[in-house]
């Protein structure tokens, strides 16, 4: 029986969209691509991520190595976080199992500093029971010690515990460890995937 839930952040309960974010600054959907490549999925973002680079170094690496991008950069640095919105849908799906009686929890590759940002900001923080952010912690799904610090630090038995996850990659780890997992993709309707789970009514 499943007594834990186990939420992702980015993509499940907090958009985390760039190319969308992008079109405000410029309709080339072509340099948006190349530059949320060199950027959002670099060596450096996943040093944010792991918690052993700032984001004012980060700035700083992008702009001495993109010289000739430097406006496109600072507007990027100086707006992103506004772009991490809260997906209302799984926020009142949150607030359910949390009336039901369940534990949740949170698991995320997730920027320190931007935690921080957003945990002061949105009030659904406040429901969680416990959480593992990788920036905090500085290990990063999918190596497992991250998943095993959740279990352990929160005394979660596997088998009664369900993550929820929108890249399948960072579900694998937490199968293998005996976690039942739902994939949340773009397409996917969590509520109903919950039902079947017999974890909404």
């Amino acid at each position: 029986m499943i007594k834990n839930i186990i939420f992702d952040l980015g993509n499940v309960l907090l958009s985390f969209k760039p190319n969308e974010f992008l079109l405000k600054f410029t309709n080339d959907k072509e340099y948006i691509d190349q530059f949320v490549l060199k950027v959002t999925r670099s060596k450096t973002w996943l040093e944010l991520d792991r918690g052993v680079e700032s984001l004012e170094n980060a700035r700083n690496i992008f702009l001495s190595k993109y010289p000739q991008e430097k406006d496109f950069i600072e507007l990027f640095f100086d707006q992103w976080m506004d772009m991490l919105t809260p997906i209302e849908e799984n926020i009142e799906i949150l607030e359910e199992i949390n009336k039901l009686g369940y534990q949740s929890y949170i698991l995320s590759n997730f920027i320190k500093e931007t935690f921080s940002y957003v945990n002061s900001k949105y009030s659904f923080f406040s429901l969680f029971d416990g959480q593992i952010i990788s920036g905090v912690e500085n290990i990063i799904k999918p190596e497992k010690a991250i998943y095993e610090l959740l279990l352990h630090r929160y005394n979660l038995i596997p088998e009664e515990s369900l993550f929820i996850d929108d890249i399948l990659f960072f579900l694998k780890p937490a199968k293998k460890l005996g976690m039942k997992t739902i994939w949340n993709r773009p397409e996917t309707d969590l509520r109903e995937e919950l039902k079947k789970l017999d974890i909404l009514p």
